[in-house]
C-alpha cells in the first residue's frame, strides 16, 4: 500500500477515534519563531518585505523537505511513512471538527449554540456568525477546507512538506495571533499565498461534492457563481464552493427557532454528512491511484 494512503488512513483514524491526541498539536513554538524569540532573521529587511515568507515559513518547511528526501527509499519505506504520518497528524485540524460541530448540535440554548458556532473558524469571526442555514453551511465547509482538505490536498501533492506548508500559511492568514507577529507586508503576502493554496483544494471539493450529492445542482451553482461575478473560471474567489454546498444541502436563509431545533439544524447535519462523503470520495480516488500504480 502506498505510504501516502497508509499515512492518511492512520492519521484520520487517530484524529477521529482518539481526539485527546489533538492536544499534541502545539504551534506555540511557531508563534515564538515568527516573533523572533529564537530567530536571528526576524527584524531584517528580507524578513520585513513581501518575500519574508521564504524565511518565516520556508525554513521550517525546508527542514521537513530535507528529511523527506533523506528518508526516501530507506528501510522499506518505514521512515518515510513515519514522517508522513506524524506531520499529517500534526497538521490535521488543529481542533477536532466533528467535536466542534457536535457542540453546536448538542447545545441546549441559543446562546450556547451561538458561542459554539464561533469555534468553527480558526479565530472567532467579526461580526459573529449567525444561526441561519447559509452561515451554518458556509462555516462547516470553510472549516472542512482549512482543517481537512487543504492539508490533505497539499500532502498528496508534496508529501509532508506540502501539509506543513499549508498549515503554517493558513495559520498566518487566518489567525490574528500569528499574523500580528509579522510585519504587514510579510503577512499580507502569505495571506495571498493562502488564497492560492486554497483554490485547487476547493475546486476538487466541489467536484467531489458533485459526485457525492446532486451533480446537476452543484454544476449549475458553480457556473452561476462564475457568470455572476463575470471574471472567468480562474478567479481566485472560492465562493463557488460555498454556493455549491448551499445548493447541495438546500440551506434556507432562515434564523433558528429554538423550539424547532430538530428541523433548523438540518443544514448543519447535512453539511457534516456531506463533508464526510467528500472525504470518502477523495480516499476512494487515492486508493484507485495506488492500485493503478500512479502513486508508489
Amino acid at each position: 500500500m502506498s505510504t501516502a494512503l497508509l499515512a492518511v488512513i492512520v492519521s484520520i483514524i487517530l484524529s477521529h477515534s482518539i481526539p485527546e491526541l489533538g492536544r499534541l498539536r502545539h504551534y506555540g513554538w511557531f508563534e515564538a519563531w515568527l516573533r523572533g524569540d529564537f530567530n536571528p532573521l526576524a527584524g531584517g529587511s528580507l524578513w520585513s518585505g513581501r518575500f519574508g515568507g521564504w524565511w518565516s515559513v520556508g525554513l521550517p518547511v525546508l527542514i521537513v523537505a530535507l528529511l523527506q528526501i533523506l528518508f526516501a527509499g530507506r528501510a522499506y519505506g518505514f521512515p518515510s511513512f513515519l514522517l508522513a504520518m506524524v506531520v499529517l497528524f500534526y497538521c490535521w485540524g488543529p481542533r477536532d471538527l466533528d467535536a466542534d460541530i457536535a457542540a453546536v448540535t448538542h447545545a441546549t440554548d441559543r446562546d450556547t449554540r451561538m458561542s459554539a458556532l464561533q469555534n468553527l473558524p480558526t479565530d472567532p469571526p467579526s461580526p459573529a456568525l449567525g444561526l441561519d442555514g447559509r452561515s451554518l453551511v458556509d462555516a462547516v465547509f470553510r472549516a472542512a477546507l482549512t482543517r481537512w482538505f487543504g492539508v490533505l490536498f497539499w500532502f498528496l501533492l508534496l508529501g509532508a512538506t506540502g501539509a506543513l506548508l499549508y498549515r503554517f500559511v493558513q495559520l498566518i492568514a487566518q489567525s490574528e495571533t500569528f499574523r500580528s507577529a509579522l510585519p504587514r507586508a510579510h503577512a499580507d503576502a502569505l495571506r495571498e499565498l493562502h488564497i492560492l493554496l486554497d483554490w485547487p483544494a476547493a475546486q476538487l471539493m466541489t467536484l467531489s461534492m458533485a459526485l457525492a450529492a446532486d451533480f446537476d445542482a452543484v454544476t449549475q451553482s458553480w457556473r452561476d457563481f462564475h457568470h455572476g461575478i463575470g471574471q472567468g473560471y480562474l478567479v481566485r474567489d472560492i465562493g463557488f464552493m460555498f454556493a455549491a454546498a448551499r445548493a447541495s444541502v438546500d440551506a434556507e436563509d432562515e434564523d433558528f427557532d429554538d423550539e424547532a431545533a430538530n428541523t433548523t439544524l438540518l443544514p448543519l447535519h447535512q453539511s457534516h454528512s456531506l463533508i464526510w462523503r467528500i472525504l470518502v470520495v477523495w480516499m476512494a480516488v487515492l486508493a484507485l491511484f495506488v492500485l493503478a500504480g500512479w502513486i508508489g
